[in-house]
């Protein structure tokens, strides 16, 4: 009995353990002209990525975490975002998926090239970017 006691103990702080939230940066500007993506494994390529974006690295740990950058291209309007979607495994290796979506709402009359950028944990095999279509809304009745 003591000893189910003692198990239950131990497994009752990961049943109430949160989910880890991502991390991940994004913004309007800065993202390439054209649309584009890139899995991001080393320091080397991490500093390159920020010097595109034309900000400082944030610090990630990558013995730990590797990055997808995903770059909508040059949009019309603000408001355009990248919508990161739960990664799919697959034996060893990982397909992360995005979508990139329309304004909703009010945005700016600027020219804008959005991106996000997501760390994700590491994985042994191979990294495979996806993007998805959109999904059409059904029309108000």
């Amino acid at each position: 009995m003591i000893k189910l006691a003692l198990a239950l103990l131990l497994l009752a702080p990961a049943a109430h353990a949160k989910k880890e939230k991502p991390m991940e940066w994004k913004g309007q500007n800065g993202g390439s002209i054209d649309a584009e993506n890139q899995v991001v494994t080393d320091a080397a390529g991490w500093t390159r990525l920020w010097l595109t974006l034309g900000q400082d690295a944030p610090p990630l740990d990558f013995a730990k975490y590797f990055a997808v950058a995903v770059m909508a291209g040059e949009k019309p309007t603000g408001g355009y975002t990248v919508e990161f979607l739960d990664p799919v495994p697959k034996g060893m290796d990982l397909t992360v998926r995005f979508r990139v979506n329309d304004p909703t709402g009010f945005s700016t009359q600027a020219i804008a090239q959005p991106w996000k950028v997501r760390a994700f944990p590491r994985v042994k095999g191979k990294v495979f970017v996806e993007a998805m279509q959109k999904t059409k809304e059904t029309p108000p009745k």
